[in-house]
């Protein structure tokens, strides 16, 4: 009982319950609001046959803000909010003097408060868990179990008494109520937010510096932003719930020492200690820095304005701090300029060391005998992430869409010593490349993701932005080998007896063929095999832009489905469809689905119209235009079909061609890819 008492008054927490027990109320009604309403409301629905109810229903339980921003917000502010509301009194003095006077150690108030707030925010979760799963069991819904209620409990529980013990701890520094509010919020966001900063002024610096790769990591250290990404298929690990609890422990006896250390006079300051004022200034300047000169990067993408940026924001962030821990506009004195000074000097000194890569990163690459694998994408997510399983109904099956990124890891060693040859090459160009990307980030530019595995175990990672034409010819042996093809088309990979059914569907027209038998099915896929085998690098980059004749959907026997594109350069799969009689189902044709086409001699005046839908051409203006050529010859028709493209920037003819349902489509035919008989129109 003595231990009981030195640790907890019942008496302030009784009184902690009348003067705040609103909150907990408010708090559970606006739980059960966003969850055992909204499995009801879901239930009492009509059956809808094409809505997935199981996955409708598995999202009440997870915290994506788009689904119930309600819900989101009140596990985030409540904490926050009960933080500050126990521990007000510490922000005005005359309270903070009375209620100190009693005769109760100052342990005994923070851990009262303490106690106080956790069942607050405890109570309505645990209710609102066990209304939820009693109404699961009373309507008998299968699409909810006791495993969702219970990891949704346990996010929440873990994830509230993180922020409110973080609300608490930050309330013991400052003497003002919104600046507690603030700087909470600030505290959970800071490991993502700053790690962000940093990493994004490394990579204006560093040229081959792995921005994405750190970025897609710096998500999951804010507890903050880790919240909106919780699901059943990316749940908390193990690792981040012990960090979560060895945090809130580490934070409640910060908390406790700052209390009983605390002077009441704080009150109303902006910084309850003096000895936290020159970090509080000098950390808020650096980041407000680095803030506004990542800002005037990213919109301008010139480094004068970088710079701009850092002297704005530091500038700005210095005098303001200075004047929000003095409450005094009289900051502009000598002694706090020639400090601002010194800053600045360093960070110059800062700036000049990563400038001129002091460390040689940029040339700096791995040994090619250590090297056991590479990764290389034009993205790090698929390295990082197992993709989420989508799905798509098709009659009464739902497939799984079998086409998500894969994680492209070359183990065969020419492919390696290739893809080292084109490090190489960026690495030996970097000055020129360096001064070019940070100046403006030119046109037909492409990601360079590398991830070297050495034998070690450990990884060096790089990337880069290039031009596709500069590197061409070391690019080429990569995409063409065998291995490429295999990692990006699973085509390539599949057993043709899991394969139930081949769909083809003509591009631009609802025309579509069906392949069921088992013998059709093998040589179909056999034929896009050797096709996608004998595929150029021009061909894989697609430089052309020339849209496929159709798209072929293979349906396996285990629901999953393969997406494959029927491109106009698969000479053995149009043969194959020719010697078995099925090519005029599968492909728009000349005649039988249009009969026309009208050819414009100016594109570049009708640019706008790439954007238009089948159907949104005004013909009766085009077709009246002087000087347009209108093709109704099944074999000219056949050739502009072949050679239109999508790309407008070099285009020096529009093509509409005209289908019989009456919809249309258009495209673009570059001069060299012109048939004769346009460029005699045209006088060409």
């Amino acid at each position: 009982m003595k231990l009981k008492t030195f640790f907890i008054n019942r008496g302030i927490l009784l009184n902690d319950f009348q003067r705040f027990g609103w909150l907990g109320a408010c708090y559970l009604l606006v739980l059960l609001f966003t969850i055992p309403l909204k499995i009801f409301m879901l239930y009492s629905r009509p059956e809808d046959p094409g809505l997935r109810y199981a996955e409708v229903y598995a999202r009440i339980f997870q915290f994506d803000p788009s689904q119930s921003f309600l819900h989101l917000a009140s596990l985030i502010l409540v904490p926050v909010l009960t933080g500050l509301l126990l521990f007000r009194y510490l922000q005005d003095s005359r309270a903070a003097d009375m209620i100190h006077a009693l005769p109760i150690r100052r342990e005994t108030f923070y851990n009262t408060h303490v106690v106080t707030g956790i069942i607050l925010l405890f109570l309505p979760l645990i209710f609102t868990a066990l209304i939820s799963w009693a109404l699961v069991a009373g309507l008998g819904l299968e699409h909810i179990n006791s495993t969702d209620i219970f990891s949704w409990l346990f996010t929440g529980l873990l994830v509230n008494l993180l922020f409110f013990i973080s609300s608490v701890a930050v309330g013991m520094i400052t003497g003002m109520t919104v600046l507690q509010g603030v700087l909470s919020l600030i505290l959970l966001l800071l490991p993502s937010g700053l790690s962000l900063l940093l990493l994004h002024n490394v990579g204006i610096y560093l040229y081959g510096f792995a921005y994405d790769f750190y970025f897609l990591k710096t998500g999951s250290l804010s507890p903050l932003l880790r919240l909106t990404e919780i699901s059943s298929s990316y749940p908390l690990q193990s690792v981040e719930i012990a960090a979560y609890l060895l945090t809130s422990i580490v934070l409640y006896l910060v908390g406790r020492y700052l209390y009983r250390r605390r002077q009441i006079e704080a009150a109303g300051n902006a910084l309850a200690f003096d000895v936290l004022h020159p970090l509080f200034k000098y950390a808020v300047t650096f980041c407000f820095m680095l803030l506004l000169g990542s800002y005037f990067y990213q919109v301008q993408g010139s480094m004068a304005w970088t710079y701009f940026g850092y002297l704005l924001g530091s500038l700005l962030a210095y005098f303001l701090t200075e004047i929000l821990l003095n409450k005094s506009l009289q900051v502009f004195q000598w002694r706090r300029i020639r400090d601002y000074g010194i800053y600045a000097l360093a960070m110059l000194g800062l700036i000049g060391l990563f400038h001129y890569d002091f460390t040689g990163f940029e040339k700096r690459l791995p040994e090619l005998g250590n090297v056991k694998s590479v990764y290389l994408d034009t993205y790090f997510y698929p390295l990082i992430h197992v993709p989420a399983v989508n799905t798509q109904a098709y009659g009464d099956i739902e497939y799984v869409e079998y086409h998500s990124p894969v994680k492209a890891m070359f183990n065969e060693r020419k492919n390696i010593a290739d893809i080292y040859s084109l490090h190489q090459a960026i690495a030996a160009n970097r000055l020129d490349h360096k001064e070019s990307f940070l100046s403006k980030h030119p046109l037909g530019y492409e990601n360079v993701c590398l991830a070297y595995e050495l034998e070690n175990g450990s990884f060096i990672y790089r990337q880069y932005q290039i031009t596709s034409s500069e590197y061409a010819d070391r690019l080429k042996p990569i995409y063409e080998s065998l291995e490429y093809k295999k990692l990006h088309n699973k085509i390539l990979s599949i057993k043709l007896a899991d394969v139930d059914l081949i769909e083809i569907n003509a591009f631009d027209r609802n025309k579509t063929l069906r392949l069921t038998d088992a013998g059709l099915i093998a040589q179909a896929v056999a034929a896009l095999q050797k096709d996608v085998c004998a595929e150029t690098y021009e061909e894989i980059k697609n430089m052309d832009q020339r849209p496929p004749w159709a798209h072929v959907t293979l349906f396996l026997g285990n629901n999953y489905r393969i997406d494959q594109d029927w491109k106009k350069t698969y000479f053995n799969f149009e043969q194959w469809l020719k010697e078995t009689g099925k090519y005029n189902q599968a492909r728009l044709l000349p005649g039988q689905d249009f009969t026309s086409a009208i050819v414009d001699k100016n594109p570049y005046l009708n640019k706008q119209d790439t954007s238009k839908r089948p159907g949104q051409e005004n013909l009766p203006e085009l077709e009246n235009k002087p000087g347009i050529l209108k093709i109704t010859d099944p074999e000219k028709l056949e050739l502009c079909l072949l050679s239109y493209n999508t790309n407008s920037e070099q285009a020096l003819y529009k093509v509409v061609f005209l289908l019989n349902n009456g919809r249309t489509f258009s495209g673009f035919i570059s001069e060299a890819d012109a048939p004769a008989f346009i460029k005699e129109h045209f006088g060409f």
